[in-house]
């Protein structure tokens, strides 16, 4: 029998490394009110490795891409501004120190979470619309993949 993890209470956090190089596996902040948090698929290239004596073409498995570019869709309110923003500077201060920042994605029937580092963008804006509820697109650029590890503890 199938147990299915579902998104419903889902969060995200993240964390700044205090030791450089290294995941924590504690005392990550909940980014709130995240309507919607980026992929990463993971796909390969795939390499042509055919020589002239080929009769059809050979391919090997090249370097996985989770892709540069991430973008996350926050719930427009004051309290993810300041997290948002607090977390950027913070980001700033330890990227200059040679540490990273580690997003970790918690979904609450699951022992364990997907992780990846990024830097974490300024906020802009995603613009206004009639009878929506705001948003506010939030960047980040992936530097590296943790992939499914434990969940951290607080």
């Amino acid at each position: 029998m199938a147990l299915e993890i579902s998104t419903v209470g889902a969060t995200v956090k993240y964390a700044i490394e205090t030791t450089a190089g290294t995941r924590p596996t504690t005392g990550y902040t909940e980014i709130p009110d995240v309507n919607e948090a980026p992929d990463f698929p993971m796909d390969v290239e795939v390499l042509d490795a055919s020589n002239t004596t080929d009769t059809i073409t050979r391919y090997i498995a090249g370097r996985q891409d989770p892709g540069g570019d991430k973008e996350f869709t926050l719930n427009h309110t004051e309290n993810v501004i300041t997290v948002w923003e607090t977390m950027v500077t913070s980001s700033e201060t330890a990227y200059a120190q040679g540490k990273q920042t580690w997003f970790e994605y918690v979904y609450p029937d699951a022992t364990k979470s997907f992780f990846f580092s990024a830097i974490p963008l300024s906020l802009g804006n995603g613009g206004i619309a009639q009878n929506e509820v705001d948003t506010i697109p939030a960047h980040v650029i992936c530097t590296g993949i943790g992939g499914w590890a434990t969940k951290s503890t607080t």
